[in-house]
């Protein structure tokens, strides 16, 4: 028998819902499940009372563990989470905090959130040993205090086969909710019935808004689940959750053109007959790779872009990619009926107020279908977070990159800053190429609830 038998995971997101499950909670549940533990969630997505009804759970479940997983937006509402375990539980309660800002910043987590142990980096192996043993003293990633200190255990404990895991286990999840707050594909037809699935984990590239995070988080190589395997996941989901949509939320989901075409062979094989979209580099795209996923079902890609200045991609993100890049794979997209979505950043530091009403131009005049505007921020231990620590002027657990600037810059407040963001989403979405389809598919009957949700990141 384990160590642990009940498992409580807990989701902090009490801002800002969407219709993607968190994918490595269910990573963890199924782990749980393998190992003879009883998993249960709290997730506050989709709550009123999200820590009323923790204290529910916490009543009602009785954990051994309770394990949960933060962002750095999500740090305050982790602290509160950690006061009403220790309020609420019956007994000995082991609490568990990991995920990207736990990994970077451990021994904080640890000293704001009084944690029996934060664990940095990927979680399936250390959680599995965890529950099983119920000991971390030599557990890589594990930190704790042992008489009044902080003890940190160096090293990754790195899953070397992906295709050794379980499925994510989403019956953890009411689905339903999720499918209901869906909006990733809202752009090709808002009545998609959709979900996330991943198949790899680690970045290669330096862009400074994410590294060296990533690579602390799940190494320096990009590691992939087999094609078959994916496609044997995406079927299961359709078998059981009825889906005719999904998206890859990998961020470098093209990087090895051979898998992805794997993935297109086996999804035309199986005639599943599913829209699907990615996430895309620029610099990656081909038409020969763009023909083959348009073929197996692709509708639409999601293209970081930034910034429209090549000053700022160079010196400031790192990011590798051109302006006349972008605009090659827009054409290609174009092309092939592929819809375009667009991912772009506002107030960093050095920008100036002219390169962003330059960058906020171009995704109003360029063919995007959809875009997203993000206030640059320096999450911890980022490069970015490291070269420009002088210039930020918030507490990190206040950092939210859909509503505040962290940035004292010349010649713009915060609040300007904030203010242009908004203008940018209204200048895209107002902008007479795109206006209709902007009002047919914010005020669908079956589209409304999710308008609002996303209206809350504006």
């Amino acid at each position: 028998m384990p160590e642990i038998q009940r498992v409580l995971f807990v989701f902090p997101e009490t801002r800002y819902p969407s219709g993607q499950p968190p994918l490595g909670l269910a990573s963890l549940s199924a782990q749980a499940r393998a190992a003879g533990c009883e998993p249960f969630l709290c997730d506050m997505s989709f709550v009123r009372e999200p820590f009323q009804r923790l204290q529910e759970m916490m009543d009602s479940v009785d954990p051994d563990m309770v394990a949960v997983s933060v962002v750095t937006p999500q740090l305050e509402a982790v602290v509160r989470t950690a006061e009403i375990v220790r309020r609420k539980a019956k007994r000995d309660c082991l609490l568990v905090i990991g995920g990207p800002h736990a990994t970077v910043l451990p021994e904080d987590t640890l000293e704001r959130t009084c944690a029996d142990l934060v664990y940095s980096g990927e979680g399936d192996l250390a959680f599995r040993r965890l529950v099983e043993t119920g000991n971390w003293d030599d557990l890589p990633g594990a930190c704790w205090m042992e008489d009044g200190k902080a003890r940190r255990n160096p090293g990754l404990l790195l899953v070397p086969d992906l295709d050794s895991l379980p499925i994510p286990d989403r019956s953890i999840f009411k689905m339903e909710d999720y499918f209901a707050h869906w909006y990733s594909m809202d752009r090709v037809d808002p009545s998609l019935r959709g979900t996330s699935v991943m198949g790899t984990r680690g970045c290669p590239f330096t862009c400074t808004f994410c590294q060296p995070t990533l690579s602390e988080i799940f190494g320096g190589r990009l590691r992939k689940r087999s094609a078959s395997l994916m496609v044997d996941e995406i079927e299961l989901l359709v078998a059981d959750y009825r889906i005719d949509a999904f998206m890859f939320e990998d961020s470098t989901f093209i990087i090895d053109k051979e898998w992805v075409h794997g993935i297109c062979d086996a999804l035309m094989e199986r005639k599943l007959d599913l829209k699907w979209c990615c996430n895309i580099r620029a610099d990656l795209l081909t038409d020969e790779l763009l023909s083959h996923m348009r073929a197996a079902g692709l509708s639409k890609v999601n293209m970081g872009v930034e910034s429209a200045s090549q000053r700022v991609l160079d010196d400031i993100y790192d990011k590798g990619i051109t302006v006349e890049g972008v605009r090659r794979a827009l054409r290609m997209a174009r092309k092939h009926g592929v819809f375009v979505q667009g991912y772009f950043m506002l107030g960093a530091p050095g920008e100036t107020v002219e390169e962003m009403r330059r960058t906020i131009a171009f995704a109003a005049r360029e063919p995007f279908d959809d875009a997203v505007f993000d206030i640059t921020t320096p999450f911890p231990h980022t490069r970015l977070w490291d070269l420009t620590k002088d210039l930020i002027n918030r507490d990190y657990s206040e950092f939210d990159c859909f509503h505040t600037s962290v940035y004292e810059l010349e010649g713009i407040t915060p609040v300007g800053i904030e203010r242009m963001k908004k203008r940018a989403f209204w200048r895209f979405y107002m902008h007479p190429f795109r206006i209709l389809r902007t009002l047919r598919t914010a005020l669908g009957p079956r589209n409304f609830r999710r308008t609002l949700v996303k209206a809350r990141r504006v």
